[in-house]
Order: C-alpha cells, then sequence, then structure tokens
C-alpha cells in the first residue's frame, strides 16, 4: 500500500537548481536594467555579509573557552564599527528631540490638544471630542469607555 507521498511521509525537498547568473534583461530600457543590476548587485553584497557572518560565528563557537577570557580581550580591545556609531548617534538625537517635544507639551492646558489624550490618533477639529469631567482630558468616542480612574483599582469608567 503506497501512496504519492510514500510509504514514510513526504520526499525531503529538493534542492531548487541554481538561478541563472544574469536573467534576460534585453527587453528592458536602460534604466530599468540599471535598477535591476543594482538590485542584484546588492543581493550579492548582502548574502556574501550574511556568509562572511556565519562563518565568524562558527569560527569563535570553535574556538576554546580560554580564547573568550576578559584577560584576552583586554589586550584585543573591541571597537565598534563607524556605521554602528552613527546609528546610535542618531538614535539619541531621535531619543533628545522627542523629549524635548514632550517637555514643550507639557506646558500645555489638556483640553487645548488637538488630539485625543489617550489614543493620540484622533485630531478634533474645533468644539469636538469629549472633556473628562475628573482629569480634563479630551478623548474622542472610541476611547471613551476605556478612561481608567487614577486610583488603584483599574475601572474603566465613561467620564463625559
Amino acid at each position: 500500500m503506497s501512496s504519492a507521498v510514500g510509504p514514510r511521509g513526504p520526499r525531503p525537498p529538493t534542492v531548487p537548481p541554481p538561478m541563472q547568473e544574469l536573467p534576460d534583461l534585453s527587453h528592458l530600457t536602460e534604466e530599468e536594467r540599471n535598477i535591476i543590476m543594482a538590485v542584484m548587485d546588492r543581493q550579492k553584497e548582502e548574502e556574501e555579509k550574511e556568509e562572511a557572518m556565519l562563518k565568524c560565528v562558527v569560527r569563535d563557537m570553535a574556538k576554546p573557552a580560554a580564547c573568550k577570557t576578559p584577560r584576552n580581550a583586554e589586550n584585543q580591545p573591541h571597537q565598534p564599527s563607524p556605521r554602528l556609531h552613527q546609528q546610535f548617534e542618531s538614535y539619541k538625537e531621535q531619543v533628545r528631540k522627542i523629549g524635548e517635544e514632550a517637555r514643550r507639551y507639557q506646558g500645555e492646558h489638556k483640553d487645548d490638544a488637538p488630539t485625543c489624550g489617550i489614543c493620540h490618533k484622533t485630531k478634533f477639529a474645533d468644539g469636538c471630542g469629549h472633556l473628562c469631567s475628573y482629569c480634563r482630558t479630551k478623548f474622542c468616542a472610541r476611547c471613551g469607555g476605556r478612561v481608567s480612574l487614577r486610583s488603584n483599582n483599574e475601572d474603566k469608567v465613561v467620564m463625559w
């Protein structure tokens, strides 16, 4: 009794045939060919980086534990890559901007804010939105049922 998948389950996946080095691009314009070639070059670079990283991981795993001691780390200090340092600096700058923006909005009255004080997504036109009689926060109709009191109990109430 045999089936289409075999007596012991499905066949193992076969290795797909290797892709052609370059596909036929003769029907494309020169600009389109350049774009596709640039994408293929980037893909090849990424694959090479990935292979290099995997080789490094395998090589590091093969090293004895004595090679990874802090004593040896002092002899060869790890220098972060310039790209990583640049990403970190841009992240710090973004956090700084967000902090400054938050400080600016702290001075505003809560009912002057043009967006919902709970979800921060819904924008209000003049005179729209509900104002909580407890905390004076303006909120939209979707968030009205989810306003919680400031006390320790988590009762959700609507304060219209």
